[in-house]
């Protein structure tokens, strides 16, 4: 083996041009590589960000009531490696005459403070360093214009008391409400927050610093986890709720949260999630450019290798004689290729690597809407620099191995024919045939020359057809045919490099596109909507003047009850009787809301409260009459249907009915719907029309098997009122959703002049704090703008692939024209005008620029169907999202570099000499 090592060393010295141009492919190769493997790691390194940016660094939370006592516990466990832990409110009176009377904030500890995402929300000062030290909501000092940082405030803290009992410190207002002083603090302002709070709540939100030693055994705390290893968090957070002494609920789990987003990075998954095709279209995406990536490298060097190896046969064949086995010569290729990469593969690397810097800083530029975490950060570590070493390795090893194996195969003796003759070692059938061919080539020649000089297109200076019949016609075609070994490594990178680009273009457009239609279902049916919230019954007036808005074709404003009603084993409809197994088919699955009692079944169901005229107008569209509903404060719309979970898509939803329902009968209905919720409030009511539709498209985003009922607002609030406080005020929310007229053509400044007058309205009866607006025009700029991030990513793949792979074409047919100059020469020899040679290499030209694409076409048929079954896009659909322009114009590029390549090399020809040529044939 030390031989074959010295003789790889010594043959990279003696061939420099060779090895130069292997290196230059190596680099590029490389540097494609790496800018690959940096793109997909910053991109999943910036999605953990993100979440943690906005969710906090933690893994699972006790979301049950837990106290100090418990903590020495929790931090022992021994998976447990890190605790961060909010404290209980505190409440302080201030002196304000206003709806906010209070200042109602929650310690936390040192690590909850660096882990979690309050830190982000900092406008201005600090995070708190002491108990007395606290950062408030901007609200107050909107209020408070006086206030600055470094004020203190010397505030009677205590309990909000009403009816003689302690409120809850986020408790809603209530007239008749005191205040009992249990003490006095003072406090340091030394930071303001970005959080509001609804005005139903009358207090300033703020936070303040507390230390693990101040935690007292009874006091309530909130604690956070993160867990090592990560990866067992769904398997030791349950286990560590059962060791301090948590209950199940209902459904046989404990109470308990997840950080199930930042856990889905790290590709854990919930143990009962059900796997889906979904979960593999960005995974299979990228698994897929980097194997094509692979393989156009690999094609594209093998054929410098090849070539490379043509010029050594000799040498091999002298190592073969001398005892060499086929294995030590395919070693020596594949050290020669090693030797090659590795000085190489930190060049690469770093250039991959400032591609990327480039790359996401022009991204950075653009993306200035709807990301309110920090710019993205280009990072390059073991994750990004490990594939890329493997994979740059693997090619180079590949692209060496495939012709070093074709060599190592031949006997000795055909190894040094093959030298001397000039010709591969085949077998003796393909010898006879070449020499029938050159027999009859030779004859060919010796019959046509007197007729080259007579064809319509051989005179210079007169313009010529291109055409494919005639003797130029012949020769195009006999002299691809004769070369189609020769050329294959060049027409199969080339196709390769071709599909590449494509399948690129198409995962991302046919995302784009799956993506886009259902962003486009969702606008045409929600053009304005709006979330109110501030703890009373909304107004009268307020409702008027929604309704007296122009150009509002459809509207939907409605509140919503959550409650569950009782049913039996034979009320299942026969869908869920045929498709679940009956109820108790449903519940067996562990996953939905649907729980037996006593051999009942208690299911989950939303009353919808619509707004009167709301009312009155989704009855018409239905054909019904609506006085019977206002008239009846027992009846009922019924929507009998939920969501099929295991045929519904992302785009497709499939219903199936509920239960076996009939007009005119009885429901019997609770509000505690968990067997946490405090009420117990019994009532029944009447089903009226079993209707196929809800007022608007967001109700049916239901969780599955929820039964809803559709009534006048009225009776919906007159049944909150004799529930639980908490239920009672959830049915106090009020939800809007807004259709624009259409009629006539629907245009964005229609669209922002309704949203605009809608917005005013709002906004005169509420405080910022206590609604959140939003409309189309909105959502389409946020989306707007990350599709231009998103295009920059594809616009430098796209060009990057392109020129590797018209690169590849380049260096292929150059080095192929300059193997054949003998050839030309020949044919130069017996009459063939510089016009007719320029005809013959317009014409080789064109036939070796088409295969690409229709030889990729099949491939392209099969990617672009698994993608577009994958997004569930109709090839209709997709077609306005198709990269058309994008293919076509690569298609004429690649002709165009194709062309461009037997000109530069037809020049050569034209000025060489015809007997040099003959004489000497190599490279």
């Amino acid at each position: 083996m030390q031989v074959i090592r010295e003789y790889a060393f010594s043959s990279l010295r003696r061939n420099k041009y060779t090895s130069s141009a292997i290196l230059v492919a190596l680099f590029l190769m490389t540097t494609l590589l790496s800018c690959f493997c940096g793109m997909v790691y910053t991109m999943w390194a910036d999605d953990v960000f993100l979440n943690k940016w906005y969710d906090g660094d933690w893994h699972g939370e006790l979301f049950d009531n837990s106290y100090g006592r418990d903590l020495e516990k929790i931090e022992n466990y021994a998976s447990v490696s890190a605790v961060m832990i909010k404290g209980s409110w505190e409440v302080a009176k201030i002196s304000d005459s206003g709806r906010r009377l209070y200042i109602i904030q929650r310690p936390a500890t040192k690590e909850y403070w660096n882990s979690m995402p309050e830190k982000h929300s900092i406008l201005e000062g600090r995070l708190p360093k002491t108990d007395s030290e606290l950062v408030l909501s901007k609200q107050y000092f909107e209020d408070h214009p006086d206030a600055k940082l470094g004020d203190t405030l010397t505030l009677p803290v205590g309990d909000r008391m009403y009816q003689g009992k302690v409120c809850l410190e986020t408790d809603i207002w209530r007239d008749g409400e005191t205040f009992r002083q249990t003490g006095t603090k003072t406090y340091t302002l030394v930071g303001i927050m970005d959080v509001t709070t609804s005005s139903a709540v009358p207090a300033y939100t703020g936070m303040s610093y507390m230390s693990r030693e101040s935690i007292a055994p009874e006091d309530s705390i909130t604690v956070y986890l993160r867990f090592d290893p990560m990866r067992d968090t769904y398997r030791e957070l349950p286990a560590l709720a059962e060791s301090i002494g948590y209950e199940k609920d209902e459904y046989g789990e404990y109470l308990l949260r997840y950080n199930a987003r930042l856990l889905a990075d790290y590709f854990i998954m919930p143990p009962k999630q059900s796997f889906s095709l979904e979960m593999l279209v960005v995974p299979l995406m990228f698994l897929v450019l980097a194997l094509l990536i692979v393989a156009v490298f690999v094609l594209i060097i093998h054929n410098a290798f090849a070539l490379s190896l043509n010029e050594k046969t000799a040498q091999f064949g002298t190592l073969a004689c001398v005892g060499a086995s086929p294995r030590q010569i395919l070693a020596a290729a594949v050290s020669e290729a090693l030797i090659l990469v590795i000085p190489v593969l930190p060049f690469g690397l770093a250039a991959g690597w400032f591609v990327n810097i480039q790359l996401f800083a022009n991204i950075n530029a653009h993306n200035d809407i709807g990301r309110a975490a920090p710019d993205i950060v280009p990072v390059f570590g073991l994750p990004a620099v490990l594939p890329a070493l493997l994979l740059s390795l693997l090619t180079a090893c590949l692209s060496a191995r495939i012709p070093a194996k074709r060599l190592a195969r031949s006997l000795p003796i055909e190894i040094i024919r093959q030298e001397e003759g000039g010709q591969k070692p085949e077998r003796k059938r393909h010898k006879k045939r070449r020499k029938e061919t050159g027999a009859s080539e030779t004859h060919w020649f010796n019959m046509r020359s007197r007729r080259l000089k007579h064809v319509p297109f051989a005179h210079a200076g007169r313009s010529h057809p291109v055409r494919f019949s005639g003797i130029i016609g012949e020769l195009s075609a006999n002299s691809l045919a004769q070369r189609k070994h020769s050329y294959r490594t060049a027409v199969i990178s080339l196709c390769l490099s071709f599909l590449l680009l494509t399948a690129f273009l198409y995962s991302f457009s046919i995302q784009e596109a799956s993506n886009e239609l259902i962003r486009t279902q969702a606008m045409e049916e929600e053009h304005v909507s709006v979330s109110i919230s501030d703890g009373r019954e909304a107004d009268p007036e307020f409702f008027e003047e929604l309704n007296q808005v122009p150009g509002i074709s459809q509207a939907a404003v409605y509140n919503n009850l959550t409650c569950a009603a009782w049913v039996s084993a034979k009320d299942a409809s026969p869908d869920i009787q045929g498709h679940f197994g009956g109820f108790d088919g449903i519940i067996s699955r562990n996953k939905y809301s649907l729980i037996k009692r006593d051999g009942r079944y208690r299911m989950r169901t939303a009353l919808i409260g619509l707004e009167e005229d709301c009312f009155r107008a989704y009855c018409g569209r239905l054909g019904i009459d609506p006085e019977p509903y206002f008239s009846d404060p027992s009846l009922a719309l019924i929507y009998n249907y939920t969501r099929d979970p295991d045929a519904s898509t992302r785009r497709h939803p499939v219903r199936c009915g509920l239960l076996n329902l009939n007009q005119g009968q009885t429901l019997e209905f609770t509000e505690h719907a968990y067997d946490e919720d405090e009420g117990d409030y019994t009532f029944s009511l009447k089903a009226g029309e079993l209707v196929d539709a809800l007022p608007c498209a967001d109700l049916y985003n239901a969780q599955h098997f929820t039964l809803t009922a559709v009534m006048p607002m009225r009776h919906v609030l007159d049944i909150s009122a004799f529930c639980s406080e908490r239920r009672h005020n959830s049915a106090l929310n009020i939800n809007g959703r807004f259709l624009v007229d259409s009629e006539g053509g629907l245009s964005d400044p229609q669209i922002e002049k309704v949203s605009g007058q809608l917005e005013d309205i709002v906004s005169y009866y509420y405080g910022s704090g206590d609604y959140i607006f939003t409309d189309v025009i909105d959502q389409r700029k946020m989306i707007e703008d990350m599709k231009e991030s998103w295009n920059l990513i594809v616009a430098f793949l796209t060009a990057f692939l392109a020129v590797i792979g018209l690169s590849s074409v380049w260096a292929a047919i150059t080095g192929n024209l300059r193997q054949r100059s003998r050839e030309f020469a020949m044919l130069k020899s017996v009459g063939l005008s510089p016009a007719q040679l320029q005809s013959l290499l317009f014409l080789e030209g064109v036939t070796l620029g088409l295969k690409p694409l229709l030889w990729s076409l099949p491939f392209q048929i099969v990617f672009m169907a698994v993608f577009l079954r994958l997004g569930e896009v109709t090839l209709a659909e997709y077609l306005p999202f198709a990269p058309l322009g994008t293919i076509l114009g690569y298609t004429a590029l690649i002709l165009l570099v194709v062309l461009g390549a037997y000109l530069a090399g037809g020049r050569r020809l034209k000025h060489e000499n015809i007997m040099t040529a003959i004489k000497d044939d190599t490279l």
